[in-house]
């Protein structure tokens, strides 16, 4: 089943499969990903979400389909070659350097794009110094934008659970993503922080960043999402609106369940 939502589209999920020596992770899967939208790819455990995601930032080579972003092929690309593309995803996992301050994780993030080359920063060239006072300006403004400026001088590995899960985020913003994918970024959040965590996924949207997001909290999926996608077995099974998702009957006996009760509350 095809999940053709809007156009133009930032992002076209066309046909894929992923085989594993026989098993099927995805059977065939297509989507697309409107510019400037929040769409949420959800699902049962197993059904394929993650694999989607690592198919579409090139960490996973499908065995057959395409995946397309503005229409430039990026099936074949390596995760790197992708994320310079403006491609960016998180992981389930808060990846954070734990032993640098909060400042010194955004600002490792920023020094991907910069243009220092290693004999230029020896030399300590005019350029490099204003180069370096640029980058930690901006991871300045990310941390504000972000919500722990006041954390900034503080060890990644001292901060809560949820401002980590926020740093993880903050240091995928350093990469300047076009299309950013969240992968489970609620996931051990209390009620409070996810929609602390929500209000932020909106205004990285605002500020003109499409995102897909992988997400098991259904309040969270429904109140956010501009458009959601359902996978089941490695197939999508429906794709639309919040409203229509939750209503869908297939969707409600293969994943949704009472669940959907309780994202309406």
């Amino acid at each position: 089943m095809s999940a053709v939502l809007a156009e133009p589209a930032a992002l076209e999920v066309r046909e894929v499969a992923v085989h594993f020596s026989g098993l099927i992770a995805i059977a065939s899967m297509s989507f697309q990903v409107p510019e400037g939208a929040i769409v949420s790819l959800i699902g049962p455990n197993g059904a394929g979400k993650t694999t989607a995601f690592n198919v579409i930032t090139g960490f996973l080579k499908p065995t057959a389909g395409k995946v397309l972003y503005h229409g430039a092929d990026l099936t074949r690309l390596s995760p790197s070659r992708i994320a310079a593309l403006g491609v960016v995803r998180t992981f389930q996992r808060t990846s954070i350097f734990g032993g640098c301050t909060v400042f010194d994780n955004v600002l490792t993030g920023l020094h991907q794009r910069g243009r220092a080359e290693t004999w230029a920063s020896l030399l300590r060239l005019p350029w490099v110094r204003g180069e370096e006072d640029r980058l930690a300006q901006e991871a300045n403004e990310i941390l504000a934008f972000i919500g722990l400026e006041h954390r900034a001088d503080e060890m990644a590995g001292n901060l809560a659970y949820g401002e980590q899960r926020l740093l993880g985020i903050a240091i995928a913003l350093a990469a300047a993503p076009k299309l950013l994918l969240l992968d489970e970024p609620a996931a051990g959040l209390n009620p409070s922080e996810t929609e602390a965590f929500m209000a932020v996924v909106k205004r990285i949207r605002d500020r003109g960043v499409t995102v897909l997001l992988v997400e098991h909290d259904m309040k969270m999926v429904m109140g956010i999402s501009d458009l959601v996608v359902v996978l089941n077995h490695g197939r999508i099974i429906a794709g639309g609106p919040p409203e229509t998702v939750r209503n869908d009957p297939e969707v409600v006996r293969a994943y949704l369940g009472q669940g959907v009760k309780r994202a309406e509350g």
